[in-house]
């Protein structure tokens, strides 16, 4: 190493000053860093100082192929971490879908049971479900209900109820939000012409 060191700086010496390589070789010799260059060449430990390098160059190769091993498992971590995110989100991204299709699904169905419930109603399913007059109506009273049901039906509009009102929109304009308040509104209705029919088989009074 020393002999390289030393042969290196006199040829750059030689280029820049024009000297021939002997020259510039001996001077450079001469120089402090020379000398220490010269003793470490020629001196008594010179072996052992080479046999010390190469066993340091042994340890720094050793050090580095374990750098790489190390940089090798976090770029093999990066990427597993990675691919594990991709597929979380692929796997994100197909349930959201199946929700998307389910909900879609759920408000095809719906919608479909609205506009038969809807047909219903123009056919005076109201009429027929509210039967005879019971004791204290009057059965232009009843038929007057009915008649209000089917000209709502005929215009195309369902009953909601939200805190116990209820209000009625055109089955074209109902959203999903709209559900649970058709639902309730729904369930009153048929609630109270259970409770009619039963009064009328006389299982209860006639309300006031």
């Amino acid at each position: 190493m020393a002999v390289d060191v030393l042969a290196r700086q006199a040829g750059i010496r030689a280029r820049q000053v024009g000297e021939t390589f002997e020259e510039a070789f001996r001077a450079v010799l001469e120089t402090e860093a020379g000398r220490q260059l010269k003793e470490l060449r020629d001196g008594p430990h010179r072996d052992k100082k080479a046999e010390q390098w190469q066993k340091d160059l042994i340890r720094e190769r050793a050090r580095e192929r374990a750098r790489e091993r190390a940089r090798a498992r976090l770029a093999a971590a990066w990427v597993a971490a990675h691919k594990q995110e991709d597929y979380l989100a692929r796997k994100r991204a197909q349930a959201e879908e199946r929700r998307r299709i389910q909900r879609a699904a759920a408000w095809e169905w719906f919608i479909k049971e609205e506009r038969r419930e809807l047909q219903l109603r123009k056919e005076g399913q109201l009429a027929r479900s509210l039967g005879e007059p019971l004791s204290g109506e009057s059965k232009e009273a009843l038929q007057r209900l009915a008649s209000e049901d089917q000209r709502q039906a005929e215009e195309g509009l369902v009953a909601l109820m939200r805190d116990g009102k209820v209000f009625y929109k055109h089955i074209d304009e109902l959203c999903a939000e709209d559900v649970p308040l058709r639902m309730a509104a729904n369930r009153l209705r048929m609630t109270w012409l259970k409770e009619r029919a039963d009064m009328w088989l006389g299982h209860g009074e006639v309300p006031l």
